[in-house]
Order: C-alpha cells, then sequence, then structure tokens
C-alpha cells in the first residue's frame, strides 16, 4: 500500500468510521480497501458488480500499467453497524447530515452502505436498485441537501 492510499484511509477512518461508531456502536466492514493483486483476485473468482475505477475502494493504488486504478480521491468501504443491520437508512441519515462525505452508495435498510471519503465532499448520494432477478440497477442520485430529500423518499 503507497503512503497516499494509507493517508485516505486514516482519513475515512476518522472522518466517517469512528464518529458513526461512536454514535451509534460497532461497525462490521463488509468490503474495505483492495489492493491490485486482490482486486485481480476478485476479477477472476467473483466477477460481478464491481467499478473498481469508481468505487474508491482502492484508494490511489497502481494497476499493472502504473496509473491509478480509481480516478477518483479518497477512499471507501462497505458498512453494517452492529444493532442495526434492518436499519441501515438511519445510518445513512446520519451520515448526510452530520459528516463530511464524499458519496454514500444506498442498497436498502438490510443491506450495507458504501461510503467515501474524499476532498470533494461531493455529498452525493446513489440509490441502487435491484431489479427482480437481483441485478443491480443505477437507480437515482442527488447531492447535497436533496440527498437527504431522494434518501427519505427510498425508505
Amino acid at each position: 500500500m503507497d503512503d497516499e492510499s494509507s493517508l485516505a484511509l486514516q482519513q475515512l477512518s476518522y472522518q466517517l468510521l469512528k464518529p458513526i461508531e461512536e454514535s451509534f456502536g460497532e461497525i462490521d466492514i463488509t468490503y474495505g480497501f483492495t489492493s491490485f493483486e486482490l482486486l485481480k483476485y476478485i476479477k477472476k473468482y467473483s466477477p460481478g458488480d464491481m467499478a473498481p475505477e469508481l468505487d474508491q475502494h482502492a484508494a490511489f493504488e497502481l494497476n499493472s500499467r502504473g496509473t491509478r486504478i480509481c480516478k477518483r480521491d479518497g477512499a471507501a468501504c462497505d458498512i453494517y453497524v452492529e444493532g442495526y443491520k434492518e436499519k441501515m437508512h438511519l445510518i445513512a441519515q446520519y451520515v448526510i447530515t452530520e459528516l463530511p462525505f464524499d458519496r454514500l452508495y444506498y442498497y436498502g435498510k438490510d443491506r450495507p452502505i458504501h461510503i467515501t471519503f474524499g476532498p470533494d465532499h461531493s455529498r452525493y448520494l446513489h440509490v441502487k436498485e435491484r431489479d427482480r432477478y437481483g441485478k443491480r440497477n443505477l437507480g437515482k442520485g442527488a447531492k447535497g441537501d436533496k440527498a437527504i430529500e431522494l434518501l427519505n423518499i427510498s425508505i
């Protein structure tokens, strides 16, 4: 892991994970940092609904060609909070209204949320929806104050 990735993960921890844990309780990270080697493994053995060039899980890591895996600055993780596994909308509401985040992907009340911390602080919410076959569709997105409105509609 390079120094930029390490710093990005520290910022994610201090700016998002620690405040969530202090307010709600223990966090369970379901998907975290993805090195190039791990990304290769995942693509080989469990390909699916991934967007490593956008999702910030690789932070500042480089691919085999020496270019950044993700074009966005910052770092990401997907989390549950113990005691809130059926109420993740409450965690999402807290992040949107109280914390300096970059992106939050919301998959439903009983699914982990994807949160990112980066210098943009775009406060962008993306509601991911599943079709009847379980495939994730793009869904709707909103920034800033419109994000909480979209989340409340999506609950």
